[in-house]
């Protein structure tokens, strides 16, 4: 194969050795998959090439910018194309209202660049500082603020795709409709069958249309299956078109360049934490707190907070706080001081009001509000390097209708109980409904295999058929809730799904598995088993956040891929397998 693809770009930007292979077979998930060769294309021709040989030869095609997935979605056994490389251009425009970017850029570094302007984009997710920008819109990814209002969905303005096909467009040129409409009659024609079915749809599902199900699902944060939404909000194909390539994991395409719209970005900060005897307390603040203005409000269960309260720096109470505690970290952001100033007084007004066990205080200092940001930023490492060795961090992204928060806490607080996840962990955007929890799985075996899969089923059970929630909110569909996309969509939305899939991808050789499955145990094949090496490696949890302040991540191997490695050398080590251990 690595023969053939020099036809389409140079031997140094193919990685085909074993290490290389194996370096790249890891995302943040808990999915492995080894590619059959790793690709740095640096030109759309170069992409249109790819898809080519991918079709011809029948080898699955798979984008990856920063690895920073966690739902499986950047891993693949055939080709990967890595566009961290050489995918890194960038422009403000229109006095900083819109910035433009390549996919292979950190979006931290995208909101640096449109700081000095008092600007920034909508999605802020959690893991900013590492994750791209092509990451970012084929995930629709958001964070703490964004909520369903400010994500890439929202804020998109224009990209330049390539389609399978090797059709590609810059949909900002004035003349892009006609364009496409004309190069491209199927799929423009497709894509509007698409719309008039959703439509045209008599089923009621609980007394609502399909087209009143999309609406309303898409009111909380909902990232399971395709964004149905697009055949709704918009009526040309090619607009149609932009918004499902957002959110859509690479399976439909890809994003050479994107276009967003910028936003404000706040100056003026007032950040307290507020803490409560138990989650329903916590629950019923949500509302008045978010009422007030807050624009973050993160809820962090017992277990959270006790994972991280031996940080340096964080609140002292954090220790005393009673079994079922909760906290509420809000923080109210504006442009102006009249506007923080009035706040401000809503802030004072919604804490009399509150259930609070302990005596709250709202801070502007900068020093003091990295302090109440830090229990909330460090959930993750800290459960990641606290879990047992050899075990793999899960992190699961649900949401739920705000008025059920409480209940569903409590009940996924039940179901870890139940399969003994003692150390498992509640904590997300609460304004939002959004719930993030870790668990730590080991998957060694075929029988702790299958306890997981149990595990999962009874919560899919939970989030989408007891309180019609969103299985995925912001991580993305990946593998891991492929099987389930129907169980929360139901049949024939599902089916539109497919067709659409069919439509743009008729070969099934882009990114097949995500998003799209046809195999019920998808979420529990190709698991991650992390071998033993050395106390300080066991550690690591391969979220790759490391990845982008390495100073020699463009030289050799990255930290991740580094460790990566060293966890397959002892794997092969246990398995004897002196034939790979030598290449």
């Amino acid at each position: 194969m690595t023969m053939n693809l020099t036809s389409i770009l140079p031997a140094s930007r193919i990685r085909d050795r074993l290490i290389d292979r194996i370096a790249y077979a890891n995302d943040a998930s808990y999915f492995r998959l080894v590619p059959q060769a790793v690709v740095q294309p640096n030109s759309i021709g170069e992409i249109q090439a790819l898809f080519q040989f991918s079709q011809q030869n029948k080898i699955p095609m798979t984008f990856r910018a920063a690895g920073t997935s966690l739902s499986g979605q950047a891993v693949t056994d055939g080709i990967l194309v890595d566009i961290s490389k050489h995918w890194g251009e960038y422009s403000v425009e229109e006095n900083a209202g819109k910035i433009r970017f390549q996919p292979g850029i950190v979006g931290g570094f995208i909101n640096n660049v449109l700081k000095p302007h008092g600007r920034r984009i909508g999605p802020d997710p959690a893991s900013i500082d590492a994750c791209m920008m092509g990451g970012i819109l084929a995930n629709n990814s958001s964070g703490m603020c964004c909520g369903t209002t400010e994500n890439s969905y929202k804020t998109i303005h224009s990209m330049t795709f390539v389609l399978p096909n090797g059709f590609t467009l810059d949909t900002s040129n004035p003349d892009a409709q006609k364009i496409f409409e004309n190069e491209q009659p199927h799929i423009a024609k497709g894509l509007l069958e698409l719309k008039q079915r959703i439509l045209n749809s008599n089923a009621k599902y609980k007394n609502e249309t399909l087209a009143e199900k999309i609406r309303r699902r898409y009111q909380m944060k909902n990232n399971n299956g395709y964004l149905l939404n697009a055949f709704l909000d918009f009526d040309s194909p090619l607009d149609i078109l932009i918004h499902l390539l957002i959110g859509s994991e690479g399976t439909l395409g890809f994003i050479a360049e994107g276009v967003l719209h910028t936003l404000p970005d706040y100056t003026y900060k007032y950040t307290g934490q507020m803490y409560f005897k138990n989650i329903r307390d916590a629950a019923a603040a949500v509302y008045p707190i978010k009422q007030s203005g807050a624009r973050a409000v993160e809820v962090m269960d017992r277990e959270s907070l006790r994972s991280v309260e031996h940080l340096p720096g964080v609140p002292a109470i954090l220790k005393e706080l009673p079994a079922g505690a909760t906290a509420i970290l809000a923080e109210y952001q504006a442009s102006d001081s009249e506007t923080m100033l009035q706040f401000k007084k809503e802030a004072g007004r919604v804490i009399h009001e509150l259930k609070l066990i302990h005596d709250v205080e709202f801070t502007d200092d900068p020093t003091q509000q990295a302090a109440l940001w830090k229990p909330r930023k460090g959930i993750i490492a800290s459960v990641g390097a606290m879990r047992p060795r050899g075990t793999t961090s899960v992190n699961e992204d649900v949401a739920f209708p705000v008025q059920h928060l409480a209940d569903a806490v409590t009940d996924l607080r039940h179901l870890f109980d139940d399969f003994g996840y003692t150390e498992g962990v509640i904590f997300g955007h609460a304004k939002d409904g959004n719930l993030h929890f870790l668990v730590n799985q080991a998957f060694d075996t075929p029988e702790q295999i299958q306890f997981f899969d149990k595990f999962l089923r009874e919560m899919v059970g939970i989030v989408s058929g007891k309180y019609d929630g969103s299985l995925k909110a912001e991580h993305g569909t990946g593998r891991n809730m492929a099987p389930f996309v129907e169980t929360e969509w139901g049949a024939e939305a599902y089916a539109i799904m497919r067709d659409l899939k069919s439509l743009l991808d008729p070969d099934g050789m882009l990114n097949p598995g995500v998003l799209i499955n046809d195999d019920p145990q998808a979420h529990v094949t190709h698991l991650k088993s992390l071998a033993l090496v050395a106390p300080e490696i066991d550690k690591c949890i391969e979220c790759g956040f490391c990845e982008s302040k390495c100073p020699s991540r463009r030289l050799t191997l990255t930290p991740r891929q580094r460790i990566v490695v060293q966890r397959e050398l002892a794997s092969m080590r246990l398995a004897g397998a002196r034939a790979s251990l030598r290449s």
